[in-house]
């Protein structure tokens, strides 16, 4: 077996990473306790690389819930669902292991041999399936099972500095595959090609490429549906202006941007570029504790912006987070300190469209821009 070495997880630069899985840990458990939970019971990726710091392979396709992680609240003590320890932090020991079987009896006497579990009288789920019943009604038959999604939203809402320096570092690299793409946006080429210059880029300084192809789009051409439309095979042309929201990740945390960048002679969007990045400084600005989704929504309007056509602001960590802002929902949210959040203008003026986003982390003050592009 390997796994123990530094190469298995992100470490270094300027993150603790043993402080930062030991503070999401503590804020788990407190959370936990909060609800009164003796156990959770977690199938979601992003739960599970925050109970963990585990930094698990990555596999195409789809699969139904199923329990990969055990939290104990009474013993501070996690199991993970994990055939061998690469990329499994070495607080957490080998024996704490229960491996994967396509057999569901070898899988369920696997987890049912984990200490403790009969004896928890209230699960947390952040998910459920005919399966996990089942198998919980076998180990752990007295135990009441409740909905725990919002015990994991609770826990993660608010950043520690060293969460915040993971998405800082995130955004940088999603800067960096910004420019990649930026230089080789010229008449002849395609959206695709954008797309694979970003997947090269990411690539070539040994971070994970983003499954997302809605990364590149020509915003004036033909039955143009909005900025979120997937790559293809459309050549950009002199005067064309491009819409690049690329997005890296670090240690799990995510980091995007989105510029829209002007593509040969003739661009007709100076104005509504300047009234886009204006209206979406104003919303910025406002992002400060206390303040709400329905003031940022006024915020966009007052200053000069058109009816959204995506979503004003969006939490961002593990990937994106509520709260969702925007396009009809979030009006009743109140920001607070150590909230990170994506904020986004969208305009077009009949002829161009212009998309802007940047990633920002609510602070005591107001808020602090993560992104620091100076393209407008």
């Amino acid at each position: 077996m390997t796994g123990r070495g530094t190469a298995a997880l992100a470490e270094g630069g300027r993150v603790d990473f043993g402080r930062l899985r030991g503070s999401r840990r503590q804020r788990l458990f407190a959370a936990m306790e909060a609800a009164g939970l003796d156990l959770l019971v977690l199938g979601q990726g992003t739960n599970i690389v925050y109970a963990t710091g585990y930094r698990p392979l990555w596999t195409s396709g789809s699969r139904p819930f199923a329990p990969a992680c055990l939290v104990f609240r009474a013993d501070e003590r996690i199991h993970l669902l994990a055939t061998w320890d690469e990329g499994v932090p070495a607080d957490i020991d080998r024996s704490r292991l229960f491996g994967l079987s396509w057999n569901p009896s070898i899988a369920a006497e696997r987890l049912g041999a984990v200490a403790g579990l009969g004896e928890a009288r209230r699960i947390g789920a952040d998910g459920t399936s005919a399966g996990l019943r089942s198998l919980l009604a076998q180990h752990a038959p007295d135990a009441k099972i409740v909905d725990a999604r919002q015990v994991l939203l609770d826990a993660r809402a608010t950043k520690t500095a060293d969460e915040i320096a993971c998405i800082e570092t995130a955004c940088a690299l999603a800067e960096s595959g910004l420019e990649a793409m930026a230089q080789v946006c010229r008449p002849g080429v395609t959206e695709r090609h954008l797309l694979g210059a970003l997947a090269a880029h990411l690539g070539s300084v040994g971070v994970p490429i983003i499954q997302n192809e809605a990364v590149a789009s020509v915003t004036r051409a033909a039955g143009f549906g909005g900025p979120d439309q997937v790559a293809t095979d459309r050549v950009i042309g002199s005067g064309d202006a491009v819409a690049l929201s690329p997005t890296a990740h670090y240690a799990g945390y995510e980091g995007t941007i989105a510029r829209t960048v002007a593509v040969g002679e003739g661009v007709s969007g100076t104005a509504v570029s300047a009234r886009c990045r204006e209206s979406l400084d104003a919303v910025i600005a406002r992002c400060e504790p206390g303040a709400t989704g329905a003031a940022l929504l006024e915020t966009w309007r007052q200053a000069g912006g058109a009816e959204l056509a995506v979503p004003l602001a969006c939490g961002v960590g593990l990937g994106p987070e509520p709260p969702l802002i925007g396009l009809g929902v979030g009006a009743e949210t109140v920001l607070h300190v150590g909230q990170t959040l994506t904020v986004q203008g969208w305009m077009h003026d009949g002829t161009v469209g212009w998309l802007t986003r940047d990633v920002l982390v609510v602070e005591p003050s107001g808020p602090r821009v993560l992104t620091r592009s100076r393209r407008p």
